[in-house]
């Protein structure tokens, strides 16, 4: 049911929908009242929305998350016992995935949240075609969310504490991930993939467009569901960090 709702609140919380329909809704009131109120609040929507366009906010918000777990290399001489990469990482994450099993042929790969059902099999085709093996990925279709993720994860591999186990997932979704981790049990290595494109500076990758707004929109969905996240007890800390 909390996925259902969290799924339906973001329609409508999500920073850009958010302005978009106040600016609509306070227009159409501005229109039919004549309300003084009604166009100083379509103002102001129209003005988050120049705002979230023509300046880097969304991306400041970005950056504390991208960098809290700062990217290092593996040591080599110990290899981990497994891989763990979450759905929604993209083509990145599967790149990673393919990488580091190549580079690690004995680690156990679980892929949490890809379907099992995907008509074409892009995911595995893809990590084929990058030199991974897809005869040894674990795909697990069940979770839905990050908790779940991390809850069937300790189920089902019952991690020991001598055991390694790296966690793939985007930088800007490496904190809430780790969080829900931990609150399961399960100590994991944090391996973040997609940063931003230019890493010599937090805002180098800054252009005024609509993606802008996509920057703000991602940023604002992780930074709430830290916060939602926190409240329900599913992470074991309001920002995890190293």
């Amino acid at each position: 049911m909390i996925y259902y709702v969290s799924k339906v609140f973001w329609l409508i919380a999500a920073p850009t929908n958010a302005l978009v329909l106040i600016s609509a809704i306070a227009a159409l009131w501005a229109v039919l009242s004549g309300s003084k109120c009604a166009a100083w609040l379509t103002a102001a929507a129209a003005c988050g929305l120049v705002i979230g366009t023509f300046t880097p906010v969304g991306m400041a918000l970005t950056v504390p998350l991208e960098y809290r777990f700062a990217f290092s290399p593996l040591d080599s001489r110990a290899p981990p016992d497994g891989i763990i990469l979450l759905a929604g990482t993209g083509m990145s994450g599967i790149a990673t995935a393919a990488a580091l099993s190549q580079d690690y042929p004995k680690a156990r790969l679980i892929f949490s949240g890809f379907s099992k059902t995907d008509p074409d099999n892009r995911w595995l085709k893809a990590f084929a075609q990058l030199g991974g093996e897809p005869t040894r990925i674990y795909m697990d279709p069940r979770p839905r969310t990050t908790s779940e993720d991390a809850l069937s994860a300790a189920a089902l591999l019952k991690p020991k504490r001598s055991e390694r186990w790296m966690l793939v997932t985007t930088g800007l979704h490496m904190p809430r991930a780790v969080g829900c981790f931990r609150a399961a049990g399960f100590q994991v290595e944090p391996y973040p993939v997609a940063l931003g494109a230019d890493r010599s500076h937090p805002f180098g990758g800054f252009a005024p467009s609509s993606g802008a707004l996509g920057y703000l929109d991602v940023a604002a969905k992780e930074w709430i569901g830290l916060i939602a996240y926190r409240l329900m007890g599913k992470t074991d800390a309001l920002f995890p960090g190293p």
